[in-house]
């Protein structure tokens, strides 16, 4: 098997649940932990199916928490709080992931908000993300987290970014 044919084995095995084969090929060819999918990392991969044995495995193998790949050159943290899992949010965020504002692709509230995670959201805010962060582009114009909240019918979501928001007047 080649590390094409490796690599999408190991996709499989990771969106199957079936974690333990999918370390065995990683341990067995360890330049298969640096391959990047069209999906992005492992670590992408392992956050988007919800897999948080095999977070801890490719963190503990050495793998960057923070790498921005995949369609939305995104870390791992933000298509974890897209998916709704607040416990590999948590582990990620408590292993180093950087609460990343930089672009709205890599706002992992932004991320939330679209999956309608309020958990996430209340998470992130009470870890210090910014919510006063504003994007234009060509998808925007002077958007935030509550504007997007709004636009997306988060009806629990903007009412709890208001009362953030306005306790910071």
């Amino acid at each position: 098997m080649d590390n094409k044919e490796k690599a999408i084995k190991i996709y499989d095995l990771i969106k199957n649940g079936n974690i333990e084969q999918a370390k065995e090929i990683i341990i067995t060819d360890n330049s298969l932990l640096g391959f990047v999918t069209p999906f992005g990392t492992w670590l992408h991969v392992a956050a988007r199916a919800g897999k948080l044995d095999m977070i801890k495995f490719l963190i503990e193998s050495g793998m960057d928490i923070n790498i921005n790949e995949g369609v939305l050159k995104s870390a791992p943290i933000a298509h974890a709080a897209s998916e709704g899992t607040i416990s590999i949010v948590e582990y990620l965020f408590n292993h180093g992931a950087k609460l990343d504002v930089s672009d709205p692709n890599r706002n992992p509230l932004f991320s939330a908000i679209y999956g309608g995670h309020l958990d996430i959201v209340k998470f992130l805010v009470q870890n210090g993300i910014d919510i006063t962060v504003k994007y234009t582009g060509d998808t925007m114009k002077d958007m935030g987290a509550y504007e997007i909240a709004i636009e997306r019918g988060q009806t629990e979501i903007t009412e709890y970014l208001k009362q953030k928001l306005d306790e910071r007047k």
